[in-house]
């Protein structure tokens, strides 16, 4: 059996791990575009001010593949799938056969249609040379534009800062981390933002960036000018589902898979931010990793099923930590305990028929471990409709049922299920 995974990330790596779990001894072969092992694209712009180095971004080392028995072709393009017969097309003509096809292969970053966006002082953060390319002009810029109030473009700002650089961030939406915050957080978020000298532009778009042969500005569709000589933009992800245009492989926004993470082809598979599963692409770390497993294990024989994990987001930044996990829409929620304490500390729990669906919390993130784990085991806590509760009264409840091991999850007869 021979085994081919199109991509080099954190999908391809869970996957080879899971198949070695099944089978030691089938052939495996990846195929990546850059000229690196996998590494952990998640620390980029996490690091970016402390310099990138390679060999801490590795995910295994170059000896971990050899002891699996792994190929990896690095710097190698795919240009084509042949599902019909079983084969992929390199860009330099090479066709390489395969039993069973995992398509791992990510996403890029969205590029949104600004007049200018495509001058050379403009800038992604999406792979190693991204970075590399950052650093450099950052050592030749002081004002930089970030354009996306995200959690990526909050990092990427925040490194500029910590590199001595003048940084304006400018959203589109009415506030910071739109996706993963409420107004209250978004606020919070925003003073300290701007108390490490960020401007910060919310409900703001850029319509232009300016300058003949380098940047020197941007105007906005409030038709401001302001001057910059550098821009960074992170405003979503593309699925790169370019590789199998004309194969017969379907898609809508990502590679559409079913539960076992397989495509409408019984050997082609798909995982990681490629795929589309239940009408998402999740664009997560530990989602990716997660599929990667499930589509690994399938290909080596078992019969597993992807359960969407708990996602949590996590923000270490402007000496600033928080994270926000599940659905925190009030409007979806039966019940909900939120409290603001001194300073800027923040929380919010979200509740539906006495399970969290939701919980956001700034200022620490200690709490989610505790919190992940009631939500992935669906334990329920009635005791938050008997009384009111704040946050931190009901982790303390919370805290206290997990030591005594009292913890259910719904419907369970006996001890609690762990995954």
């Amino acid at each position: 059996m021979k085994i081919v995974i199109v991509g080099a990330g954190i999908a391809c790596v869970s996957a080879i791990k899971a198949i070695r779990l099944y089978d030691k001894y089938s052939e495996i072969a990846v195929y990546g575009e850059e000229p690196h092992y996998p590494y952990k694209r998640i620390r980029l712009t996490k690091d970016l001010a402390d310099g990138i180095q390679e060999k801490n971004l590795l995910i295994e080392q170059q000896s971990w593949y050899e002891e699996n028995r792994v190929s990896i072709y690095r710097d190698a393009r795919v240009e084509r799938i042949d599902p019909a017969y079983h084969k992929l097309i390199l860009s330099d003509g090479t066709k390489v056969e395969y039993t069973a096809l995992l398509l791992a292969n990510g996403a890029s970053n969205s590029v949104l249609p600004i007049k200018g966006i495509d001058k050379k002082e403009v800038f992604t953060l999406r792979n190693l040379r991204d970075a590399k390319e950052i650093l450099e002009q950052a050592g030749k810029s002081q004002k930089v534009l970030v354009i996306g109030g995200g959690i990526l473009g909050l990092e990427v700002a925040w490194s500029l800062v910590r590199l001595g650089k003048k940084v304006t961030v400018v959203e589109a939406l009415p506030a910071l981390m739109p996706k993963q915050l409420d107004r209250t957080a978004a606020s919070i978020l925003q003073k300290i933002v701007e108390s490490h000298g960020v401007v910060v532009q919310t409900g703001c778009q850029i319509k232009e960036i300016t300058g003949d042969d380098t940047v020197n500005g941007f105007i906005t569709d409030q038709g401001t000018h302001q001057s910059c000589d550098m821009v960074i933009h992170s405003t979503g992800i593309q699925p790169n589902i370019e590789l199998v245009k004309d194969s017969g492989i379907l898609t809508r926004q990502g590679i559409l898979v079913d539960e076992r993470m397989q495509t409408n082809f019984s050997d082609i598979y798909a995982a990681g931010d490629v795929a589309e599963y239940r009408g998402l692409v999740a664009g997560l770390w530990s989602i990716a990793a997660h599929q990667g497993e499930i589509a690994g294990s399938n290909i080596a024989g078992q019969d597993r099923v992807c359960e969407v994990p708990v996602a949590a987001t996590v923000m270490n930044a402007f000496r600033f930590s928080l994270f926000s996990i599940g659905e925190l829409d009030d409007s979806a929620a039966d019940c909900c305990i939120s409290g603001k304490e001194e300073g800027d500390r923040y929380q919010k729990i979200l509740f539906k028929e006495g399970k969290i669906t939701g919980a956001l919390f700034m200022g620490s993130i200690r709490e989610l471990p505790s919190i992940r784990k009631s939500m992935e085991q669906k334990c329920s806590f009635p005791e938050v409709y008997k009384r009111d509760m704040q946050p931190s009264e009901f982790m303390t409840l919370l805290k206290e049922k997990q030591a005594k091991k009292e913890l259910q999850p719904v419907g369970a007869a006996s001890k609690a299920v762990y995954r």
